[in-house]
């Protein structure tokens, strides 16, 4: 098999989909799910400890909105953006 064909499924093991980042948004995105998903944890994880605290104060609320809303326009590029990051990865030498 050759060096490609081996990279390009390294490539689709591990490649991201628009669909389920929405899919993670729609039902989990109070819990920073599909940030999470795309491999932005430190946001993910910002969003979940603004809905967690969002239950006793209304200031995170309104960050895990501002969120929310953000996500719903640019997750296609996020998922790009990881999916070419994860090809570089690849292409390098790195991989499974």
């Amino acid at each position: 098999m050759s060096n490609d064909a081996i990279a390009m499924m390294k490539f689709q093991s591990r490649a991201k989909s628009t669909g389920m980042a929405y899919l993670l948004w729609f039902f989990l995105g109070g819990l920073g799910a599909q940030r999470f998903y795309v491999g932005s944890a430190w946001v993910g994880a910002l969003v979940a400890l603004c809905t967690i605290s969002g239950f006793v104060l209304l200031f995170p609320f309104i960050i895990t909105a501002a969120v929310s809303i953000f996500d719903l326009f640019t997750l296609p590029s996020q998922v790009r953006k990881r999916n070419a990051a994860l090809m570089a990865e690849i292409s390098q030498g790195g991989g499974l």
